[in-house]
Parts: C-alpha cells; sequence; structure tokens
C-alpha cells in the first residue's frame, strides 16, 4: 500500500522545474521505510525503486486520481518552492510538522492492521487450498498456477491479487478518511475476516468429519468385500460338499432302501409266523375247518375245538343233572300223595322231609340255571373268538394264495407287507412308503384275466372315477388317497391312509351292543365326514356307508373310506336328486327304500346316507339291524323288505334316551320328500357337543 502511495506522490507531484525534487522523494522513501521497519518487524521494508528526472513525464499529474493527490497533500504538505528548499536534506527532514507526524503514524497503524489482516487471510486460503487439494477441479489447478505466478512476480504470499482486490473494494483510502473512520472500517473488516474464517473452519471440521466417513466406508467396505470373498468360498465349498453328498446319497440311496425293506421284510415275516402259530394253538382251542367229501362234492364244515367240546360236555351235564332233578321232584310229589294210604306200621317217609327234599331240589335247580347261563355266556364269547378265528384263518389263506404275498417294492416306493383282507376283485396289502417313510395300504384292483375287453375298461373308468373323487377330499373323518399307478396290463394299485384300528363291522362283531356314550361319538364323527362332503362346490354322496366302510386308527378316530360307489352331484340338480344309474348296487340292509324302486328310475340325494346313518346307529345301540337282520340280500330283494319297511320298531332292551331314539326316527323316515338331508340333521343337537 505505501508503495503506491509513494508512487501516486511522485507522479502526482513531479515538477521538471525542481531540481530537489527527486532528492525530496528518496529522503521521505527513506524515512517511510525506516518506520514501516520498526513498527513491523514482520514485513521487511520493501526497497525503494530508483527515481530519475527522466522516469517524470509532466502527463500523470494530469491523470492522477483526485484521492491520490489528496493523500500527497497530506503527507507532503503545501508544496515549497525550490528558494526554501534546497539541495541540503537537513532542512527538510527536521522541520517542525507535527500534525503530519500524528497522521503518518495514523497511516503507519492503518498499514500495520492491513498487513495483519493480509497475513491471516493468506494463512485462511492455505488451509482452504490445503483441504480441497483432492476435491479441486482442472479449473482450481489453474487458478493456484495463476496464484504463484502472481507470487513469484509481487513478491507477497498466496492470495495476495485477492487481497489487494478485497482491500480496494472494501478499504477506503486510508488518507482521504478521518482516524475514527479509518479504524471503524478496519475493526469491521478485521471482524468479517474473523466470520470468514470462522466459516472456514467449520466448513474444514465438516470436511473432515465427511472424509473420515469415507474413509471408515471405505474400510468397511473393504472389510465386506473380504467377507463376501470369504462367504464366496464358504459357498463354493458348501456347493461342492453338498454335491458330494447328494452323489453319496444316490450312492447310499439304494443300500439303505435295501436296508429298510429287509427290516421291515424281517417284521413281517416274524408277524406272519405269529399268526400262524396262533392260528395253530386257537384252532385246538376253539376248532378248525374240516373238509367234507359227498360224492364228487367237497364242502367244508366247522370243527370245535376243545373249549367247546368242554362247555358243551358240561351243558349236557347239567341238562342231565337237572332232568334227574325233575325225577326226583316229581316222586316226592308222588309219595306225598300216597301217603294217606301208607300207614305208620309202613315206615313212610315223614310229611317234614318231603318238604325238606323239595326245597332241596329247588335250590339245586336255581344253582344249575347259574351255571347254564354262565357256561352260555361263556360259549358265546368263544363264538366270538372263533369268528375272529375264522376270519383270521380266512385272510391267511387268502394271503397264501395272493401272487404279491412275496414282499415285493411297487413303484420302487411302497414296500408290501401282510395282507389286511380281501375283497371281490381287490386285495388290500399294508405297506411302507419308502420316500415319505409312513405306513400305507396299498388296495391291488385286478382285473379278472376271463373278462372282455369292454368290461376291464368299465372296471378301470370306475376305479379311476372313484380315484379323482376321493384324491380331492381333506378331512379328519375322511380316508386320504394318497396315489395311483398301475402294476401291470391287469393290475392297478391305489394308495390309502393306514388306519392301524378296527373297522367298524369288527367292532360290533367282537361287541354286537355299545355303550349308547361311545355308538354317539362314533355316529358324530360319521356326520362330520358326511357333513363335509355335502359343503364341497361338488357334492358327494357315499351311496355305500356300512359298518365295514367305516375305520379307526390308533386313537379311535372315526373315518368313512371307499368311495367306489359314491356319486357327484351335479349343479343342475333339483331338489329332488339325481338319477340312480347303478340300480342294484350297495349293500341292501343300509339303503332307503327309494333305492329299490322299479317301476322308475329313482332320484337319490345325501338323505341315502342319511338312512344309512341311521341303520348303523341302531345297529350299535341294539346289535341288530332294523331291517332284514336275519335275511340274505336276496331274500331282502326277492321279499321286499326294505320297500315294506314304513316304521322302526324299538326293543325295550337295552335302555335307550329318548333323544338316540328321535334321532334314528329322523333317519329312519320312510318318506324321501319328509326326510331330512344331511345339512338339516346335522344340526341336531343331540349331533353336536356343547359344555355344560
Amino acid at each position: 500500500m505505501s508503495e503506491d502511495v509513494l508512487m501516486h506522490i511522485s507522479s502526482s507531484n513531479s515538477n521538471p522545474s525542481d531540481p530537489s525534487l527527486p532528492s525530496k522523494l528518496a529522503k521521505l522513501e527513506a524515512r517511510m521505510a525506516g518506520k514501516g521497519s520498526s513498527s513491523s518487524s514482520s514485513m521487511p521494508p520493501a526497497p525503494a525503486p530508483p527515481v530519475t528526472v527522466a522516469q517524470q513525464p509532466s502527463p500523470w499529474s494530469a491523470v492522477t486520481p483526485a484521492k491520490f493527490r489528496v493523500a500527497e497533500e497530506e503527507v507532503l504538505g503545501p508544496s515549497t518552492s525550490s528558494d526554501s528548499d534546497d539541495d541540503s536534506g537537513v532542512e527538510f527532514l527536521i522541520q517542525h510538522n507535527t500534525q503530519k507526524r500524528q497522521r503518518t503514524s495514523e497511516d503507519e497503524k492503518a498499514l500495520l492492521l492491513l498487513q495483519q489482516s493480509e497475513e491471516s487471510l493468506d494463512e485462511e486460503l492455505k488451509i482452504a487450498e490445503f483441504t480441497d487439494v483432492k476435491s479441486a477441479s482442472d479449473d482450481c489447478n489453474k487458478k493456484k498456477q495463476g496464484r504463484g505466478r502472481g507470487r513469484s512476480m509481487t513478491g507477497r504470499g498466496r492470495g495476495s491479487k485477492t487481497t489487494d482486490q478485497v482491500r480496494s473494494s472494501i478499504i477506503p483510502p486510508t488518507n482521504s478518511l478521518s482516524n475514527g473512520h479509518l479504524e471503524n472500517s478496519l475493526h469491521k473488516e478485521i471482524r468479517n475476516h474473523e466470520q470468514f474464517g470462522n466459516e472456514e473452519r467449520a466448513t474444514l471440521q465438516e470436511v473432515t468429519l465427511l472424509r473420515e466417513k469415507v474413509a471408515s466406508l471405505e474400510e468397511d467396505l473393504h472389510k465386506t468385500r473380504q467377507e463376501a470373498s470369504e462367504h464366496q468360498k464358504m459357498y463354493h465349498q458348501l456347493e461342492k460338499e453338498l454335491k458330494d453328498y447328494k452323489e453319496l446319497e444316490q450312492q447310499m440311496k439304494p443300500k439303505r432302501l435295501k436296508i429298510l425293506s429287509d427290516l421291515l421284510i424281517s417284521v413281517s415275516v416274524a408277524e406272519r409266523q405269529e399268526a400262524r402259530l396262533k392260528i395253530r394253538q386257537e384252532s385246538l382251542r376253539l376248532g378248525n375247518v374240516g373238509v367234507i367229501r359227498a360224492g364228487t362234492i367237497i364242502s367244508e364244515t366247522w370243527e370245535d375245538g376243545q373249549v367247546f367240546k368242554d362247555i358243551n360236555a358240561h351243558l349236557r351235564h347239567l341238562l342231565e343233572t337237572r332232568e334227574a332233578i325233575e325225577r326226583h321232584r316229581k316222586l316226592l310229589k308222588k309219595r306225598q300223595s300216597d301217603k294217606g294210604e301208607a300207614s305208620d306200621s309202613d315206615g313212610g317217609i315223614p310229611e317234614e322231609d318231603n318238604f325238606l327234599q323239595d326245597e332241596i331240589c329247588k335250590s339245586r335247580l336255581a344253582s344249575i340255571k347259574r351255571e347254564e347261563e354262565t357256561a352260555l355266556r361263556e360259549r358265546d364269547r368263544y363264538e366270538l373268538e372263533k369268528g375272529r378265528l375264522i376270519r383270521e384263518m380266512k385272510r391267511i389263506r387268502d394271503e397264501d394264495g395272493s401272487r404279491f404275498n412275496n414282499f415285493q417294492i411297487l413303484n420302487h416306493r411302497y414296500a408290501l407287507l401282510n395282507l389286511l383282507g380281501k375283497g371281490g376283485f381287490s386285495e388290500v396289502y399294508k405297506a411302507y412308503d419308502l420316500v415319505e417313510n409312513r405306513y400305507v395300504a396299498c388296495k391291488l384292483h385286478g382285473l379278472n384275466a376271463q373278462w372282455s375287453e369292454e368290461k376291464k375298461q368299465s372296471y378301470t373308468r370306475h376305479a379311476i372315477r372313484e380315484y379323482n373323487i376321493h384324491k380331492t377330499l381333506v378331512h379328519q373323518n375322511i380316508v386320504r388317497l394318497w396315489d395311483i399307478f398301475e402294476i401291470d396290463h391287469n393290475t392297478f394299485c391305489t394308495v390309502l391312509e393306514y388306519c392301524s384300528g378296527k373297522d367298524l363291522d369288527a367292532v360290533l362283531k367282537a361287541t354286537p351292543v355299545l355303550p349308547e356314550k361311545e355308538a354317539r361319538i362314533i355316529i358324530v364323527q360319521i356326520f362330520q365326514g358326511l357333513l363335509y362332503l355335502n359343503r364341497r362346490q361338488q357334492k358327494i354322496i357315499h351311496y355305500d356307508l356300512k359298518p365295514g366302510n367305516v375305520l379307526f386308527d390308533e386313537i379311535g378316530v372315526a373315518k368313512v373310506t371307499d368311495f367306489g360307489l359314491s356319486k357327484i352331484v351335479e349343479d343342475n340338480v333339483g331338489s329332488q336328486g339325481m338319477e340312480l344309474t347303478s340300480q342294484g348296487a350297495g349293500t341292501y340292509w343300509y339303503l332307503p327304500p327309494e333305492c329299490f324302486e322299479l317301476s322308475k328310475t329313482p332320484l337319490i340325494s345325501s338323505k341315502v346316507d342319511v338312512w344309512s346313518a341311521g341303520v348303523l346307529f341302531y345297529q350299535m345301540l341294539y346289535g341288530r339291524r332294523p331291517f332284514g337282520h336275519d335275511q340274505t340280500q336276496e331274500r331282502i330283494l326277492r321279499e321286499d323288505t326294505i320297500i315294506n319297511a314304513r316304521r322302526v320298531e324299538f326293543p325295550s332292551r337295552p335302555a335307550v334316551s329318548n333323544e338316540a331314539k328321535d334321532l334314528i326316527r329322523r333317519c329312519l323316515t320312510y318318506n324321501q320328500v319328509e326326510r331330512p338331508d344331511v345339512l338339516a340333521l346335522a344340526q341336531d343337537p343331540y349331533l353336536t357337543y356343547t359344555k355344560k
């Protein structure tokens, strides 16, 4: 700043007519340089450029700005003539001018403050340039190069050009202002610079934090990439291990299945041996089947075992004893009638003895009657065991004659074990699913080789239709159908849910009369299954509900099975029901009267299953069927037994609740129109359990 002022002063006061002016200017510059060095040691004095008379053209005074002329007058004062200022510079330096010196000291203070502000601004610009090194663009790089060139030319620090511009635009000329205004402006400039520095420092801190965050994120990214690389390696390793495991599993699968099937076969073989041993023991005790040949006719007959022989012998003995006692009583009565003719001398038996003998006979007869009742009950129990023995013997005989009794594995997953039962055209085997690891029931449908192709196709279509109906049924009281596949040209298999308990037919043969509490829970479960069939979008009529088609699992849950005769109710069927196309099929004891209509095609609905359920409930409570109990199916059809079954009769024993009787009456309503369907009957309070 001082250099510029001196240059302008020299230019404005240059007078070619005053020869002493150059020496005066040199002395003034020397004095200014000395004072500036003493007041500010941090600013080295700038060397004064040599000034000569030839370097001071007169036209500069015409273009010198007014502010510089004012500054010149304040510094140099009024110009003196050449007479008062001679070549001796002492007179000029020591002249007494207090006001000039005060102004000069104030100017020096202002210059010192300006220099300090320039230094602080230079430092802040240095810091800003240091923090923006990485993010600066090409333009910023060019600016830095410009700053470098400016510094080399002017000898100032970085940012000096910017500082000069700020100073020239904000700070007014020092000599043109009063001392107070100069200090205020300088203080404002310092505060502005301090505020600018604070903002720069806040920005610097924010940038530093951002850089630390970026560094942290880069470190996290590096760690994540390392972890991803490790996970990728682990994934490839696990993938390879999984592949090896699958290959090993494929290699071990045949061995595992072989071991499992061998274990199942060994268990089944042991069960078969145990069953046959038990049959032999029971045959000795209960009896066996014998063969009778009459000419060319061979028939089978039952030969009672030892227990029946013993019971029959005991009953014959009791009968003989009772007959002997009866004869003795008759003899006593005869003696009493003849006592009047006999005299005391004849030695007749006294009358008291006759009465005593008669009472003894009565007591003995009562005892014999109790023994007979006990023997008869015991014989009935043996008869039930005999029935189970006959069924087991038939099962074993069918198993021995089956072509699937050699523990085959069907469809590469179902290991056949032991025969459960045999029907007209099918065999049911207990099997094990080697894939799902569960027991199943395989129903093997065999086509008669003597049948025509048309009949075979009809039977196959019928079985496929049953499968299509049954496979969609999922309910706890409906036996599940898992699979169907072909074995050969004349045989196919359906895979069903395995129920380890007995069926209702076997239960009723073992215990003909069930307590009402047990019978009720069974009929409620049956109606739950029927209700599910009638709430579907396509309603289903079972049409063959009977004791043999109600199975029990290991905990006693009743499940309806065998949908071979079931009917799908179409959407366009009226309220009366659909036409019965398979008339004559089914089990006649459990079919309603409308199924025996011969004059026209019957119309059936779910009311058929309601009638069948009523017959089942009656049989469980009373131990017999309500209609045609002792008749064969041929006789029922011939004598129109069901067509004439207009009213149901209830025996006096056992005692049954009125609610149960009312339910049976509703189920066995003769008129089809008046009989409720499954949905209506399911609302009966007797078929619902509520907490009391």
